[in-house]
C-alpha cells in the first residue's frame, strides 16, 4: 500500500508514481442493419494496476490500488432509420469491484466508485425540412458509489433533452438546447 498527498497532480510526489497499466479482453460485433443504420455490441473487462483511489476518510489522500476489474457490456445504434429521421443510442452495464482487499475501505467485493451500473442515452433527431429539424433525447445513469468504502451513494438519474435547429442559410444554422 501506497499513501501519497495529491493535492496537485502536477507534484513531484505524483511525477514519480509508476503509469497505471491496463490489461484489457474484448470482443465487438458490428452489424450494418442498412448502409446508414449500424448496430454495435462489445463484451470486455479491464484489469488496473496502479490507479490513485482517493481515501473516503481523507480526500487529500490517494491510495495506490493493483486490484481493479471491470467487465461490461455496451450496446449501440447509430445512423438514419429514414430519410429525415436519425439516431444515436447506447446502453452500458458495468460490474465494477476491488478483487482484493487493500484496506479497511477499500474491501475485496466493493463497488468501484464513481460507476454506475447501468447507462443509456437515445438522442433522436427529425429534420422537417433542409432548413428545420427538431431532436428529443434521453440520458439515463443508475447510482453510483461516492468512494470504495460503499457507504456512501449518489441517487440514479434522468435527464430529458430537447433542441431545435434552423438552418439561416447554407452555412449558418441556429439551434436552441433545453436540458
Amino acid at each position: 500500500q501506497f499513501r501519497q498527498q495529491t493535492p496537485d497532480a502536477s507534484t513531484e510526489l505524483n511525477q514519480a508514481l509508476d503509469p497505471e497499466n491496463l490489461r484489457n479482453i474484448e470482443v465487438g460485433a458490428k452489424w450494418d442493419v442498412v448502409p446508414a443504420l449500424s448496430v454495435t455490441a462489445a463484451l470486455y473487462r479491464i484489469d488496473r494496476g496502479n490507479v490513485a483511489v482517493p481515501d473516503p476518510i481523507n480526500p487529500t489522500v490517494s491510495t495506490l490500488v493493483d486490484a481493479q476489474r471491470n467487465k461490461g457490456l455496451e450496446l449501440g445504434v447509430d445512423g438514419r432509420v429514414t430519410r429525415s429521421w436519425s439516431v444515436v443510442g447506447g446502453y452500458a452495464w458495468q460490474d465494477g469491484a476491488i478483487t482484493r482487499s487493500i484496506s479497511a475501505t477499500a474491501a475485496a467485493g466493493a463497488s468501484l466508485p464513481q460507476l454506475p451500473s447501468h447507462s443509456m442515452s437515445l438522442w433522436n433527431k427529425y429534420e422537417f425540412t433542409s432548413r428545420v429539424a427538431v431532436a428529443l433525447g434521453v440520458v439515463h445513469q443508475g447510482q453510483v458509489f461516492t468512494s470504495t468504502d460503499n457507504r456512501v451513494t449518489l441517487p440514479r438519474w434522468t435527464r430529458a433533452d430537447a433542441a431545435v435547429f434552423y438552418a439561416l442559410t447554407s452555412n449558418l444554422r441556429v439551434q436552441v438546447n433545453v436540458e
